[in-house]
């Protein structure tokens, strides 16, 4: 959000980047994503056992801001008898071990000796810490570590574990991680039953005339530190951006981010396709190299007819696009990275 007390005019070039690092955007699925892990949360110690939940997603789709989202409404905090650590949140490693999971949550625990002792030693003192420290939600990320990516073999041992783990603390654990992580629950039939809780984080569609993203795209731009109107919501502009991102949140981000830096960085006070244009060609291309920059031609329309749902409203769009290219010369790649 802009910072009222301060109008933009009057903010060092920092300060403006920092908002445009900062944007944050509640949309619906993200809510209600939010929603089922507070249930899972709050509601657990009315149940025998505790409620657990899987949230699945490709890369970039936003699972691990969700993870920070709801985390930092929980932070640790001191008092006279320790730290008390409401949430705690973990990156399973690669690959993932029960050594190597016991030994990260005590670390993260604050346990000077967090890699010493047995496996089972190790896990009685996770036991005894994440009662001591008030754990009272647990998330582990890229949970696809599950799996050994040589032999595709699922490492049964560590699955037992967490089950186990679930059911001494009565603490509930939110998995994270990349669609191919539910394998895991295909070969561990007790854990599978512990995470029936599950969620797909997909990237938008272009249903409805992309009206959902557009709906995400008006919301990000209300929060830039930018004074003109950049008209990312319009049907022509969210198109470019659908195209080159694919719907992926994190590649929208990257676009808006890097072209605001751009653009506050030679005196202009929008996003225009050039400032876009060379974002995309810093931030995405790499990622795709087969896409044709959308913000520099408009020929990317005739793909998006197969890739994309194709609705009379998007032919209006390729027609309005081809009026602008009969006026004026198409601009290559590198004029604009040279400007």
């Amino acid at each position: 959000m802009h910072q009222e007390q301060k109008p933009l005019k009057e903010m060092t070039l920092s300060e403006r980047l920092y908002i445009a690092n900062n944007v944050y955007v509640l949309y619906p699925r993200f809510k209600e994503i939010l929603a089922a892990i507070d249930d899972c949360h709050h509601f657990s110690n009315l149940k025998d056992e505790p409620e657990c939940l899987f949230l699945k997603g490709e890369t970039g789709a936003g699972k691990t801001t969700i993870l920070k989202s709801y985390a930092q409404n929980y932070p640790r905090y001191q008092t006279p008898d320790g730290t008390i650590v409401p949430v705690l949140e973990v990156t399973i490693p690669s690959p993932a071990t029960v050594k190597s999971v016991v030994t990260k949550l005590l670390w993260e625990l604050g346990d000077p000796a967090y890699d010493k002792g047995t496996v089972s030693n190790q896990t009685i003192r996770l036991i005894g810490l994440m009662r001591d420290c008030g754990v009272s939600l647990v998330f582990l990320d890229e949970f696809q570590h599950f799996i050994d990516r040589d032999s595709k073999r699922v490492l049964k041992t560590v699955s037992d574990w967490l089950k186990d783990l679930i059911l001494d603390t009565k603490v509930p654990v939110v998995l994270i991680g990349l669609p191919e992580a539910e394998t895991v629950f295909q070969f561990n039939p007790q854990l599978s039953r512990r995470f029936a809780n599950r969620h797909n984080l997909s990237p938008f569609s272009w249903e409805d005339s992309g009206r959902e993203f557009r709906t995400f795209l008006h919301a990000v731009e209300s929060q830039l530190p930018l004074i003109e109107e950049s008209a990312l919501a319009g049907e022509e502009m969210a198109l470019r951006f659908y195209y080159a991102s694919d719907g992926i949140v994190a590649y929208v981000m990257k676009l808006i981010r890097y072209g605001t830096h751009l653009a506050l960085k030679h005196g202009q006070e929008k996003l225009d396709l050039n400032v876009l244009a060379n974002a995309f060609e810093k931030y995405v291309k790499a990622d795709k190299p087969c896409k044709k920059n959308p913000f520099i031609d408009s020929d990317f329309l005739s793909e998006v007819k197969d890739a994309y749902l194709y609705t009379p409203t998007m032919a209006m769009v390729g027609a309005t696009s081809k009026k602008i290219k009969t006026k004026k010369k198409t601009t290559k790649a590198s004029d604009i990275l040279h400007k």
